[in-house]
């Protein structure tokens, strides 16, 4: 009776516990959160495209928040995740004209906004654009931390 008294005892503990727990947060395991991202390479079939020398874009997924750099002018997001599933919204930025930049940021915007999957492979995040191509990406260690 003592041995049945405690193990219901231990139970209760554990389920009260377990009510208090929070809910777990659904971007925390995706491998995107807490980390600026800067874009390497845009990857169209075959071809690919180096980012512009002296422009740096970027993009940090924050709680299905976006947030970056687009080499000319600072923007934010939001997107949402199903497993490897990954859609981009609402994509709004500032509105600075670059001369060295501007064709650029344009088509990784354009890009962004065709977002179908993503996959992290190592230090490289891949986001497949479907017919748009894909964006490729390493970690940012300048910009980590915000």
């Amino acid at each position: 009776m003592q041995k049945l008294l405690s193990l219901l005892l231990v139970a209760a503990m554990c389920a009260c516990q377990s009510k208090n727990a929070p809910a777990p947060d659904p971007y925390a395991a995706n491998g995107l959160e807490g980390k600026t991202w800067q874009l390497t390479l845009f990857a169209v079939g075959p071809e690919t495209r180096e980012v512009q020398a002296g422009t740096t874009v970027t993009i940090r997924f924050e709680g299905g928040k976006i947030e970056g750099h687009g080499g000319c002018n600072g923007y934010g997001a939001t997107y949402a995740l199903n497993v490897n599933q990954l859609s981009i919204n609402n994509i709004t930025a500032t509105e600075m004209y670059c001369d060295n930049a501007s064709e650029q940021e344009s088509r990784f915007f354009e890009q962004l906004r065709f977002a179908q999957r993503y996959s992290i492979r190592g230090e490289i995040m891949e986001i497949d654009c479907g017919d748009m191509g894909n964006l490729v990406f390493r970690p940012n260690e300048q910009k980590q931390g915000k």
